[in-house]
């Protein structure tokens, strides 16, 4: 192999190990462009999770309100269902007694 041969194999390696050194550091931009980016996202991506976290809390304590509301009105119509059947009983002796009386007296009472 002559100088020539070697010196143009030599030149070849060099600018090689240029481009090598050049792709290198444009890789080392791209990775630190990607993680500031990454880094970033990241940080959005916490403070959603965060909102997220405490709309859900509140969504929570809105249902179990709801829910113990429920149940005090559940609680408020079986009340008013006994009171109801009471009301419904007393009318109905009610209304005996006056058909009774009517028809005791043939109602003449109330055709004057």
């Amino acid at each position: 192999m002559s100088n020539e041969d070697m010196n143009k194999k030599m030149e070849f390696i060099v600018e090689q190990q240029a481009k090598f050194a050049t792709d290198i550091e444009i890789m080392r931009e791209v990775q630190a462009t990607d993680s500031r980016r990454f880094s970033d996202a990241l940080i959005g991506t916490l403070a959603i999770v965060g909102n997220l976290t405490k709309a859900q809390m509140r969504t929570e304590e809105k249902v179990e309100l709801l829910a113990d509301s429920q149940t005090r009105t559940d609680e408020s119509i079986k009340q008013l269902t006994e009171a109801q059947k009471s009301t419904d009983q007393r009318l109905n002796i009610f209304i005996n007694v006056v058909e009774r009386y009517i028809s005791g007296n043939g109602g003449s009472e109330l055709r004057t």
